[in-house]
This record gives C-alpha cells, structure tokens and sequence, in this order.
C-alpha cells in the first residue's frame, strides 16, 4: 500500500493540531482531515500542505505537516506561487487532493511531474464559474477552470456538481459525500432544548446579517453565533460583531475550535442556514448527527432536506420566520426529523464508509 498521498489544504492546521489560538476553520479543510486521518489508519503515507503557523510541530496522528507560505498580506502572489510550488516538490506525493486553496498551480505542477491531480469541490460556485458576488474576477474563472480542465479526477458532494461537471467539462467526475465523525451520543439529550444555532465563517457569501435580521424579528428566542473571521474578508467580523451588542437574545460567540463545538449542536434546537450558495455544508451533517434539524434559507442540496425530512428548505426570508416558529412550537415534528437527520448521516455520511470509497478511487490510479 504506503502509496503516498498530499492534501493541499492551507487552512487545516488548526484543525490537525487542535490549536484553539487560530481562528480560521472552513469546511473544505474539515473534509480533508477527517478523510487523511482515516487513510493515515490505513497505512498511506500522508501529508498535508498547510499555511506556515511558525510552530514546530511536523507530524500529527502519523501525518506529515508541510508548510507553505504565511496567511501575511505582504507576501507576493508569485512569491506565494514559488512557496507552494516547493512545498508540492517536498510532498513528493504520488497523487495530490486539493479542496480548497490557490488555483490553478497543482494541476500545472501534476503535469510536469507526472503526477495525479485530485480536484474536490467545495462548492456550487466551482463549477458555475460565474459571479456570486463582486469578489470573483476574471482571473479567478480562469484559474478555476484551469483547476478543473486538468484535474485526472474530479469528486462532486451532490448530483447538481457531478452533472455540471460532466456536462461543461466532459470530465471524469464522481460523486462522494462529504465525510464525518460519529459521536456516541442519544436522542434523549434534544428534549426541552430552544436555541436556535448559526454557524459559519463570517463572510459575505454566508450572509451572517441575515440571522441578525432573524432574532430581532423573533424576540421571544434565544439565539446563539458561531464563527470566526475570514481571511479575505477580516473587517466584516468586527462589523457582525458590533451589530449583535444591541440584540439582547443573541449571544455572539465567535471562534470555537472544532474539537470544542458539538456541545453547541447538541443543545440546539435548530441550525439556521442563509448562505447564498454552498456545496453540501458540513454545519449540517454535524446538527445532524446531534438530532438538529436543519432550517435553511436557500441551500438544499440535491434536495436532501426536503425529500429526508431532516429540517425544512424555506427560500424566502419571509417563509424562513414562519419555519423557525413552526419548528420550535411543533416538538413531535422537531424530533422526527432529528432522528430522520441522524439515520440519514448514519447511512451516507460515515467517515469510515466514506474512507472506503477513497480507497477505492487511490487504486484506480
């Protein structure tokens, strides 16, 4: 076996090291390491390239840490592209995953050096390739077309991503669901519980002001807010921040680690989506796996929620009070769909079920 595996993904060190001083975590990264630990268990040699964190630490779990450039704005794009490009020659990987991250570098690397390339969508936007909001440039379409054009193999997270790749790209495409860990935990621990949760990094995709908007219309509730700061987008933290002082049935919790975040699930009643677009997030497999049913305002991936009954998809910000009022009043309702959102991650979601269908892909090359 010993078949060795690189996961470029920059923002995961946190989340290998448990380190609860940096405050930037996105699902993209989560996915990655719950799969390169499970391969880790497995016998591959595994690496992940990460953002330079000036920590010593190398390996973790049997996992190898390269670093790569720091998160410093000072630092040059083609300085960052030079980093990188020593940092992939240093992995020395057979096949290279990439789920998030700098575009277009790793296939062009792949390439020269007869490796395989593994692109894994993060997101609805990667294969639309248009803009969602002004921060997309022609630049990045062309870097993320680069990414996938010259990709050996593609993994979507739903059906939408698998048929627009195939169709757009003529591209091999499979679908893999997004993995996740199974706690031991029981159902008997939702009674009585009445927050209503967000979690999220604080971007303007995610549209956070939203759920703001949401708890002042809905006085009576108690409300709570997860999330920490985006690289590209550090301002609009400070800004979500301050707005939440005055809602006096909101508390803004900011950051929480990973490893300290499933008791906030746990004793939620509801996880609130409102983000413009997404690809199958992983805030709603880990309600789930808490018996949370999840209310979202436009996500709703190959129309899961609706056709599971695990949450309720509302698609207008109207609709969305009347839900979240509707769930919380209706207990019977709320904990069938908690047990259906359970079952449903039980059966499709498993890390170690997931790992499988790795494996599988890792021998085909």
């Amino acid at each position: 076996m010993n078949r060795k595996i690189c996961f470029v993904s920059l923002g995961s060190y946190p989340l290998l090291t448990s380190n609860e001083h940096l405050k930037y975590v996105g699902g993209a990264e989560l996915k990655q390491v719950i799969i390169g630990r499970e391969l880790a268990k497995q016998g591959y040699n595994i690496s992940f390239i990460t953002y330079d964190e000036n920590s010593e630490k190398k390996i973790i779990d049997e996992i190898t840490i390269i670093k790569s450039f720091s998160l410093s704005k000072d630092t040059s794009i083609l300085k960052k592209t030079l980093i990188l490009w020593k940092s992939l020659k240093k992995a020395n990987a057979d096949i290279y995953f990439k789920g998030s991250g700098p575009e277009g570098i790793i296939p062009f690397f792949c390439i020269l050096h007869g490796k395989k390339y593994v692109k894994w969508l993060t997101s609805d936007r990667n294969v639309q390739l248009k803009q969602v909001h002004s921060r997309n440039t022609i630049l990045t379409k062309i870097t993320s077309y680069f990414d996938i054009k010259f990709a050996h193999t593609i993994i979507a997270q739903n059906k939408f991503q698998k048929e627009s790749i195939e169709k757009k790209f003529k591209k091999k495409c499979i679908l893999i669901h997004n993995p996740t860990n199974i706690p031991n935990n029981n159902f008997e621990n939702k009674k009585n519980k009445n927050i209503v949760l967000w979690v999220g990094t604080i971007r303007t995709i995610k549209q956070p002001e939203l759920f703001l908007e949401i708890a002042k219309i809905l006085p009576d509730y108690k409300f709570k807010m997860i999330g920490g700061k985006s690289d590209s987008e550090p301002d609009l933290y400070d800004k979500i921040q301050g707005k939440t002082k005055g809602i006096t049935n909101l508390e803004f919790l900011g950051f929480i680690p990973h490893h300290n975040i499933q008791k906030y699930y746990d004793e939620a009643a509801i996880l609130i989506n409102t983000s413009l677009i997404e690809g199958f997030p992983n805030t709603f497999l880990e309600a789930w796996i808490n018996y949370t049913p999840v209310i979202s305002l436009n996500v709703d991936p190959d129309e899961v929620i609706r056709n599971e009954k695990l949450g309720l998809h509302s698609k207008t910000f109207e609709q969305i009070i009347l839900d979240i009022k509707n769930l919380l009043h209706n207990d019977e309702l709320r904990e069938k769909m908690g047990m259906n959102a359970r079952k449903y991650v039980e059966q499709n979601h498993d890390a170690k079920k997931i790992a499988n269908q790795f494996e599988q892909l890792i021998s085909s090359f």
